[in-house]
């Protein structure tokens, strides 16, 4: 499974759910404060929407908080703690996943550099502002 994340201009980048929670919790680490998604268009409850960013139901982010997630995602890519903070988040996930009881197999954990293809797209797309994540 993943999230598409597309623009008003139709540009489109696919990440998996692991990849984008990673980036969403490595831009907090590095001081990013989400702002909240805005709800889906056709979202009728139960009760108010939450603002999550981590599902893929049609949510909108605003272009102050796309450009905010990518500066400090940005900021995160040039600091001299990259690798190290990279890898605690990983980690922190990864346990998260774990303590809910569910395994993960060795093969499906992820490695640092399977980041490294992804961030400047996903920058550039950031940078170009407002989205929905899909």
């Amino acid at each position: 499974m993943g999230v598409d994340l597309r623009n008003d201009a139709g540009e489109t980048i696919k990440l998996t759910n692991r990849h984008w929670a990673v980036m969403l919790t490595f831009a907090e680490t590095f001081g990013w404060q989400p702002a909240g998604t805005l709800a889906p268009k056709e979202w009728h409850g139960p009760g108010e929407w939450a603002g999550r960013y981590d599902s893929s139901d049609g949510q909108f982010v605003l272009e102050e908080d796309a450009k905010s997630l990518a500066r400090h995602l940005h900021g995160a890519v040039v600091s001299d703690q990259f690798e190290l903070a990279l890898n605690d988040v990983i980690q922190y996930l990864e346990k998260s996943v774990e303590a809910s009881g569910r395994k993960i197999p060795d093969a499906m954990r992820m490695k640092p550099r399977e980041f490294s293809n992804i961030f400047s797209p996903l920058l550039m797309f950031l940078y170009e502002g407002s989205f929905y994540i899909e």
